[in-house]
């Protein structure tokens, strides 16, 4: 999932994975929330993501006061992690008009038990039946 702020794409997972020790603290210290708040939060958010790389009404994950906060620290912490030297309040003063989220694409995987080749399983080669060995 991503986070997108005033037209930049962030990549929250690897924000909220890639935070130091040191953001983590000072953003309990100024916000409150901690990593298992926001863990707790970007699950939720991802739980209620629209598929197929659809934008997401951030009004919907605004609703309470932990997911407001949550969301303030994501916007810190992927600013962070994009190398941005911002502080949390820095970092959340946008209009939310200018705040969403972008579900990742999915890509497909290959099945692991549909056949690679033409042939059948268990027929015998075309030579092998003639041969006469």
């Amino acid at each position: 999932m991503k986070l997108i702020v005033d037209g930049t794409k962030y990549p929250l997972q690897e924000a909220i994975q890639g935070a130091t020790l040191r953001n983590l603290y000072i953003l309990k210290v100024q916000t409150g929330i901690g990593i298992k708040s926001l863990r707790d939060a970007f699950k939720r958010m991802q739980d209620s993501a629209p598929k197929s790389g659809e934008t997401a009404d951030p009004l919907d994950f605004l609703e309470s006061e932990e997911n407001l906060l949550a969301l303030q620290a994501m916007v810190w912490l992927c600013k962070r992690h994009a190398g941005e030297q911002v502080t949390v309040s820095e970092a959340n003063d946008f209009p939310l008009s200018r705040i969403g989220f972008e579900a990742d694409e999915e890509t497909p995987t290959e099945d692991p038990t549909e056949a690679r080749t033409a042939s059948v399983p268990g027929d015998a080669p075309a030579e092998a039946l003639t041969s006469n060995t």
